[in-house]
């Protein structure tokens, strides 16, 4: 799997913003080669490539920060979704699956460097998915006057610190 600046869910150092229509990332392309490029040297009789990238001992991450406080609106929702090449002519993504999502976040929680969400990059569903484009999906219920997430590099380990909200057990 190809974990670069030119594989993430959005370009390094930019924000979305998110106001009151569903708003894609960038689409992951799993080949690397972007969406619109016919892939090169498939082995056998397929004819678009797909992968799994939910199964294996090393699985990438990435996590969803909010860079901006939301501001109105009542929720936002963050869905993790897949979709198979179209194929020939396009190369375009077929119809999203949502993997994984958030459910309703509410105003309140959306503050500054909160994280949104943490994915894995988890097993399609159904078995015969075999996707080779993966996006984010953020669907707001309501209408924000301000408020854009950022932060989404994908990682082959976890970037933060897994004991963060844990109780210390010594004083200073």
């Amino acid at each position: 799997m190809i974990t670069d600046a030119l594989v993430n869910f959005e370009p390094i150092g930019t924000n979305t913003a998110i106001t009151n229509a569903a708003v894609r990332s960038q689409i992951y392309d799993i080949l690397g080669t972007g969406v619109g490029t016919p892939p090169a040297n498939i082995i056998g009789k397929a004819t678009t490539f797909g992968s799994d990238q939910g199964i294996g001992g090393l699985r990438p991450q990435f996590e969803v920060l909010v860079t901006q406080a939301f501001v109105g609106g009542t929720s936002l929702n963050v869905a993790y979704q897949a979709a198979p090449d179209a194929g020939t002519p396009t190369f375009q993504p077929g119809t999203w699956t949502t993997l994984m999502e958030t459910g309703a976040i509410v105003t309140a929680s959306l503050t500054l460097n909160q994280v949104l969400a943490r994915f894995d990059f988890m097993p399609s569903f159904p078995a015969n998915l075999n996707p080779r484009f993966l996006s984010l999906l953020f669907t707001p219920v309501g209408t924000f006057s301000a408020g854009t997430v950022g932060g989404i590099p994908v990682t082959m380990v976890r970037p933060d610190n897994a004991n963060k909200f844990q109780a210390n057990n010594y004083s200073v």
